[in-house]
């Protein structure tokens, strides 16, 4: 039973393209990912999005193993700093 609301898990964030999910994201909205997922996430946030991070967005993010989620919120746009 827990393999296979995993696998619907999987298969249904293969339907969305990571970096395109973030980079939609209004401040404060929550965007709730697989577990299996984090690496792929986490990578994302810290090697892909330069030009939004330099434009001042922001994301934090948390594990919650208990449920088998990652979780990612947009967090208030950071002052620009290269303006």
């Amino acid at each position: 039973m827990f393999n296979l609301k995993l696998d619907c898990m999987e298969k249904d964030i293969q339907r969305r393209n990571v970096i395109d999910v973030l980079r939609s994201m209004d401040v404060g909205a929550i965007e709730v990912f697989p577990i299996v997922q984090k690496p792929s996430v986490t990578n994302t946030l810290n090697a892909r999005l330069y030009k939004e991070k330099a434009e001042g967005m922001a994301w934090k993010t948390k594990s919650d193993v208990k449920n088998m989620q990652f979780i990612v919120t947009r967090i208030a746009e950071l002052p620009c700093l290269l303006r």
